[in-house]
């Protein structure tokens, strides 16, 4: 389908460059002040804790994933687990940025915590809307995912395990790479 340029994104290509490139670029925007940078360690700290645990995790999502593709195609493709590695990348700095370092910045400058979520999910779902042309609904979908992610930041304080949460959604709702024709 074609975006509001009336180009299609159809390509894995035009989804990093179109979705994943601002979104790296705003990541990394967040890391490079250092009132947010200060954030990472502490939510890193349940990881940091116990690697061998959040290891195994993410190869078990991940063999999950090869497996799932293995079934469903009866081959193996070294693209769709590009895809999946992608797609893990993408999690990593939406959640820090949209869950962590944004939120955090919002509060810096003088809002209140809860309208700083909001506003923060609220950017999270807009993004999609203009750099993946999702329809409005998924959107509003986006925005209510954000919302549980940052309730869940919030209770449990660790980065990797709503990098997961998003990960695994993230892989259901698009589990082929861009132009790849439906099973």
């Amino acid at each position: 389908m074609p975006d509001f340029t009336g180009k299609a994104l159809n390509s894995f290509t035009s989804v990093l460059l179109r979705h994943g490139l601002p979104g790296v670029l705003l990541g990394f925007a967040f890391l490079s002040l250092p009132a947010t940078f200060v954030l990472l360690k502490p939510s890193l700290q349940p990881a940091l804790a116990d690697p061998s645990t959040y290891l195994l995790g993410g190869c078990l999502i991940f063999g999950a994933m090869f497996g799932y593709q293995f079934v469903r195609e009866r081959s193996l493709d070294a693209r769709q687990m590009g895809w999946a590695l992608y797609l893990l990348g993408v999690a990593a700095w939406e959640e820090w940025v949209f869950r962590i370092a944004l939120p955090s910045w919002l509060t810096d400058i003088g809002l209140d915590f809860r309208t700083a979520v909001v506003a923060s999910n609220l950017v999270f779902g807009l993004m999609h809307y203009f750099t993946l042309r999702w329809k409005w609904q998924w959107c509003l979908l986006a925005f209510l995912g954000g919302v549980g992610l940052s309730r869940n930041y919030m209770m449990f304080g660790d980065f990797l395990l709503i990098v997961a949460i998003h990960w695994i959604a993230t892989y259901i709702n698009t589990p082929r790479y861009p132009g790849q024709s439906r099973a």
